[in-house]
């Protein structure tokens, strides 16, 4: 019971946390765009960008964007509860109790006139309090999330039966988070020490094996979604480093700080690079690695299926290239050669601490793809460390490529391309989908008269019946559900699917960026 639990709990988490996540790339284009009218290399290239115009654009653009990263713990806050529920009205509660929270704790500081450290003191929206960083916003996301599940039904007696149902959660939520800033203003000051300890000790004690470390363990991750749990303290708190910007913000965590100091360092070339010092080498395995193994798998496929893989392996490629989104890829070998997986692991951890040992600093603000790549280090041009991305991404790609041919080839992986002559090729374009759907068996969704992808893949589920919880994250379905033998895992790879993992009760079923597509359409059946 304790397993089921857990790994359902975690999962939803980490999607919780993707909520979040997801708005950054389109924030990062918005500052790199800023960034690049900016950039005192590109006016000399194109005069006319130097104008009051273009000036101003520029710094609404970087100004604009920015305030998304310095506002994070209130994202968190709202994302959190509104994802853990599904409902507005939590995001709501957990908006007014953040408020309420800081608010409380900024009156405590003053009223007790308790002498705390400086480094944990700060503002929040406004307010003065403590710098409780995303940690504050995630404890008030799960408090508003618990709440609302526990009074969004109560029926209070008819005098004040106004505010029964969900108006009643923010109401709750209130009191909950005046006595939560209580407990954090006597709790914060030894956690946050703790913190600020930590962090101190990471910059300081920074290497090639931790950090290589790192980036090898959140690949292992990814299978199971729990990478943003991993993450997300060393890219968003002080954990990750910290920085005072030239407007006098305080930036925490290892992917803010690199992108603020790039951003100063346009107006003070002095200004030193610190941040992006454990998440300079995602470039490499991304945009250079995953594509030459994609080109390995094309290579060892057989003759007659050659032109199925190739349509599914560039598809792939391409993605990770441009955006850094990477599952669609790796789940293609990840069930059917996981030792190809752990392979890329590897790579990927050696890749990392490669660029950690040669003390080179980069970074992103969305993905790890060619958009992140150009906007946040090659435009900006603030070192050589992009070259040296490049040149150490060929030689990653020429290894990526003999490695995984070999073992393919070596020990007969069933990778895209290389089933057998009578087994259909697993993952499929649109028409192919379509032509394989219409000679399948006859589904549950058959046998209601629906005959949409997305009733397919439900009866795939085993029917609504069977489903407990309904989520997708940019390339998966999450799906809880109450007895995982109703679940055609081969059905779910024959309508599409690059993998299907099932762990206690939950499935995740990878669709790529169609996921939520296929969410809402599933949600709309049911």
């Amino acid at each position: 019971m304790t397993t089921k639990i857990s790994f359902d709990f975690f999962q939803r988490i980490g999607r919780a946390m993707m909520a979040v996540v997801l708005i950054l790339p389109l924030v990062s284009i918005l500052m790199g765009l800023g960034g690049v009218l900016l950039n005192p290399s590109v006016q000399e290239l194109l005069p006319f960008l130097s104008g009051h115009g273009w000036q101003v654009a520029g710094e609404l653009m970087q100004r604009a964007g920015q305030a998304v990263f310095n506002n994070l713990p209130v994202l968190f806050a709202v994302a959190i509860a509104i994802t853990w529920t599904g409902r507005g009205m939590a995001g709501f509660a957990a908006l007014i109790a953040f408020f309420i929270m800081h608010t409380t704790i900024g009156a405590l500081i003053d009223i007790t006139e308790i002498k705390l450290n400086e480094r944990i003191l700060g503002s929040e929206l406004g307010i003065k309090t403590m710098q409780t960083g995303v940690f504050g916003g995630i404890l008030i996301g799960f408090l508003s999330a618990y709440l609302y599940n526990k009074f969004h039904k109560v029926d209070l007696p008819e005098s004040i039966s106004l505010f029964s149902g969900e108006r009643l959660v923010p109401i709750v939520a209130s009191f909950a988070a005046i006595l939560m800033a209580v407990a954090l203003f006597f709790v914060w000051p030894i956690i946050g020490k703790g913190v600020l300890t930590l962090g101190d000790f990471v910059a300081r004690h920074t290497n090639p094996l931790v950090v290589g470390l790192y980036g090898g363990i959140e690949k292992l991750l990814i299978p199971f979604g729990l990478h943003h749990i991993y993450n997300t303290p060393l890219l968003f708190t002080e954990i990750g480093g910290t920085y005072t910007s030239l407007e006098g913000a305080r930036v925490v965590g290892d992917q803010n700080v690199y992108i603020s100091q790039v951003i100063d360092k346009l107006k003070d070339p002095g200004i030193p690079i610190t941040g992006g010092t454990y998440i300079a080498g995602k470039f490499i395995p991304v945009m250079f690695g995953l594509p030459a193994a994609a080109l390995a798998m094309y290579r060892t496929a057989r003759e007659s299926k050659k032109a199925k893989a190739k349509s599914l392996l560039i598809a792939a490629a391409v993605t990770a290239f441009l955006t850094g989104i990477t599952e669609p890829l790796e789940f293609t070998f990840l069930f059917v050669a996981p030792v190809l997986y752990a392979v890329h692991a590897f790579l990927t951890a050696l890749a990392f601490g490669v660029m950690n040992a040669l003390d080179y600093h980069a970074g992103f603000a969305g993905g790890s793809g060619l958009i992140d790549f150009v906007l946040f280090n090659v435009l900006p041009n603030q070192s050589s460390a992009w070259l040296v991305i490049i040149g150490l991404g060929l030689l990653f790609a020429v290894i990526y490529y003999f490695i995984f041919k070999m073992l393919i080839v070596k020990m007969n992986f069933k990778t895209p391309g290389r089933e057998e002559e009578q087994e259909e090729t697993r993952l499929y374009t649109k028409e192919e989908f379509r032509s394989k759907a219409g000679i399948n068996k006859k589904t549950m969704a058959n046998e209601a008269g629906d005959d949409s992808r997305a009733a397919k893949i439900l009866a795939a589920l085993g029917g609504k019946e069977n489903i407990t919880k309904l989520d997708a994250c940019i390339s998966r379905l999450r799906v809880g559900v109450k007895d995982l033998n109703q679940v055609d895992e081969a059905e779910l790879k024959r309508l599409g699917a690059a993998g299907v993992i099932k762990l206690a009760d939950g499935v995740q079923a990878v669709y790529g960026t169609k996921s939520s597509v296929i969410k809402e359409e599933i949600e709309e059946i049911m």
